[in-house]
């Protein structure tokens, strides 16, 4: 037993309907990996730009604010929970001490206060060795901060600012 006979037209009609979605078929789907390609990127671009603009934005060069303290950075990285290894130092006018923050943490790299031995209840402690060179940050308070580093964008990878001229 067959079946019913399909007229010629149905399937002429049929065959050119297969063959024309076998024609345009990867047109279509290269169409829509473009869309997505198109649409995704300008989508990371959009997220880079905020970004930057972000940084510049929170990282911009600012003033010393608060100039009773300094802190000195032994290490030029921040600890897990965000705060910075190091020591700080309050600045007093008419003490003797230099008001300068690189001046003032220079002396206590010089004074051994960062040396692994440091013993500070002793009467002397071996003079300290001073790192070539220290970078001048300011922390989000205001605060001036001393990077050893020879890196002049470590204050950005720290989250500080650099100094206003």
């Amino acid at each position: 037993m067959t079946g019913p006979e399909m007229r010629p037209e149905r399937a002429d009609a049929i065959r050119a309907m297969l063959v024309e979605n076998a024609r345009t078929e990867p047109v279509v789907r290269a169409r829509r990996r473009r869309n997505l390609v198109i649409g995704w990127g300008g989508l990371g671009v959009l997220a880079v730009g905020v970004a930057a603009t972000a940084g510049t934005m929170l990282l911009a060069p600012g003033p010393v604010t608060q100039t009773a303290y300094v802190q000195c950075l032994d290490e030029p990285r921040r600890n897990s929970d965000g705060t910075y290894p190091g020591s700080g130092a309050t600045v007093a006018e008419d003490n003797g001490l230099p008001t300068d923050p690189i001046e003032l943490c220079t002396l206590m790299w010089e004074q051994g206060l960062f040396e692994p031995d440091y013993d500070p209840l002793a009467q002397t402690n071996p003079p300290g060795r001073v790192p070539d060179e220290l970078q001048l940050c300011v922390m989000e308070d205001g605060t001036a901060a001393v990077v050893p580093s020879p890196n002049e964008s470590i204050c950005a990878a720290l989250g500080m600012a650099r100094p206003t001229d």
